[in-house]
């Protein structure tokens, strides 16, 4: 598919090795920015799906470090281009412990590269793509509540953690997850949703995902007190929470901190950064 990466790149991640470190890193990276802007869930849903869908098919130079972080900054850039109504400068991104600083020409070719590569398909489909559809499926045609549709979002940023959701297809993530908000707060279970719905996807696929987002504690355990079923957090904050369990353990947490960081960037820039201007093409 054009808007997946290729096949191979998954079973590469999970051996490990740079190009998984590199991977994780760029996406620690970008889960900060993201809460430092407060961007939607969907800028950081294509920044990924830009970052792994251009390692799947680009060679880059392992000798080079600043490289890894220059791609992290035009992934996140060419999404908040294609999502958000108020776009930072490509250069204004570069925040949260960047150990290079690069010029907003380098950054435009580095963008460049990544849409050649990607053969111009930044429209990306998503599993963003199907919620209102698998959602309204699954409530027997009520709207969504703002907590049942945050609750599914925050379940679908947190299968980009797990490079094993890279063999699911968007339609499939985007159905498990929404069977999951659902079961979740109805005394009815998964199993029971899932049969009962007519949904023109692979009902086979969507529960060994299911199965996926319990195995990495996406998917809250049901339990019954009193014949009740267990109610869910509040979404309020849910998406920072959820984008940023898989960073790094010094990392500052959530977008009310901005000016924190903000404050200690700007204190250590001289001595964190090095402005480079090369070009990587």
């Amino acid at each position: 598919m054009d808007h997946q990466p290729q096949e191979g790149y998954a079973e590469r991640l999970e051996r490990g090795g740079l190009e998984s470190s590199w991977r994780r890193d760029a996406m620690d990276w970008i889960c900060k920015v993201h809460s430092y802007y407060s961007f939607a869930p969907l800028s950081l849903y294509l920044a990924v799906n830009y970052l792994d869908r251009f390692l799947s098919l680009y060679d880059l130079p392992h000798d080079n470090p600043w490289m890894q972080q220059l791609l992290s900054v035009a992934c996140l850039s060419l999404a908040v281009k294609m999502e958000e109504t108020v776009v930072p400068l490509p250069v204004n991104l570069q925040v949260c412990d960047v150990k290079f600083e690069f010029e907003g020409k380098t950054i435009g070719r580095m963008e460049g590269l990544v849409m050649k590569t990607l053969k111009w398909r930044m429209q990306a489909v998503t599993p963003f793509t199907f919620i209102s559809y698998f959602l309204d499926k699954f409530s027997d045609g009520k709207p969504p509540s703002f907590a049942l549709a945050s609750r599914c979002a925050e379940i679908i940023i947190g299968t980009l953690k797990g490079s094993a959701f890279l063999s699911f297809r968007p339609s499939e993530i985007a159905a498990a997850s929404a069977l999951a908000a659902v079961s979740e707060n109805q005394i009815v279970g998964f199993a029971s949703v899932l049969s009962a719905s007519e949904v023109p996807v692979n009902k086979e696929m969507i529960a060994r995902c299911y199965e996926l987002l319990q195995e990495q504690a996406l998917v809250k355990k049901r339990r019954h007190i009193n014949g009740s079923p267990s109610v869910p957090e509040s979404p309020i904050g849910v998406l920072d929470a959820t984008c940023f369990s898989f960073r790094s353990e010094d990392a500052t947490l959530g977008s009310s901190q901005s000016n924190n960081i903000s404050s200690s960037n700007n204190n250590n820039q001289a001595s964190k950064r090095r402005r480079l201007s090369i070009s990587p093409i």
